[in-house]
């Protein structure tokens, strides 16, 4: 006869992951930011947004959490109400969350961020500056920005007054090529992930690996 406790852990264990599979993370969309698309290699920054949309879109499902953290256009006023407009339209069924990121102008580094927190608001479910998250009985932060130190490669890391410096963060920013970026910190930004969001379950699985690096 099969164990009943066994098979109760089972289940739990099953529902456990189904509902880390609802949840997913991305960062540094750029919608509409040719001088980003071209980096990525498009000639068109709307074909790198309907690339950057459909994966979302596909991924995603109603009813699904999805938390952003951060740079959703290039920045300007025009840019980022173009790119609330395609979110809002074309992930409305989605619970969404934002990290703002030094492009948002929500984010508290801008002096008129307060003005601007019911527009994101209208999108987005909650929008704030960092998070924290319990995973297996661990606190861990998500942030736009890697912790103190790192910035992109030759150039001096700025808002270090605005970072982090914990044991365990997920971030974007720097725009990685591999999502691991040091012990305990993991890279959610859309090239370090095929131009695709990540769900959570294997996003804990790199931040757990991540662990064992040297550095």
């Amino acid at each position: 006869m099969d164990n009943p406790v066994l098979l109760a852990k089972h289940e739990r264990a099953k529902a456990t992951l189904a509902d880390m599979s609802a949840t997913w993370f991305s960062s540094d969309l750029h919608l509409g930011h040719r001088f980003v698309a071209a980096l990525r290699g498009f000639e068109d920054p709307d074909d790198h947004d309907e690339v950057i949309l459909g994966s979302l879109e596909k991924l995603v499902q109603p009813g699904d959490k999805l938390w952003i953290l951060g740079d959703l256009s290039s920045g300007s006023r025009g840019a980022e109400e173009r790119a609330l407009t395609l979110i809002g339209n074309r992930l409305g069924d989605v619970e969404k969350h934002l990290i703002s990121g030094n492009h948002d102008s929500c984010h508290p580094l801008f002096r008129e961020a307060y003005q601007r927190q019911a527009r994101f608001l209208e999108v987005f479910d909650s929008v704030q500056p960092f998070q924290r998250v319990k995973w297996e009985g661990e606190d861990v932060y998500l942030s736009h920005f890697p912790r103190p130190g790192q910035d992109h490669p030759g150039m001096p890391s700025r808002y270090d007054e605005l970072r982090l410096n914990v044991p365990l963060l997920v971030h974007g920013h720097l725009h990685s090529q591999f999502p691991m970026t040091g012990r305990g910190q993991i890279d959610v930004g859309v090239e370090a992930w095929n131009l695709q969001p990540v769900p959570e379950h294997l996003l804990r699985q790199q931040l757990w690996d991540s662990l064992e690096l040297p550095y």
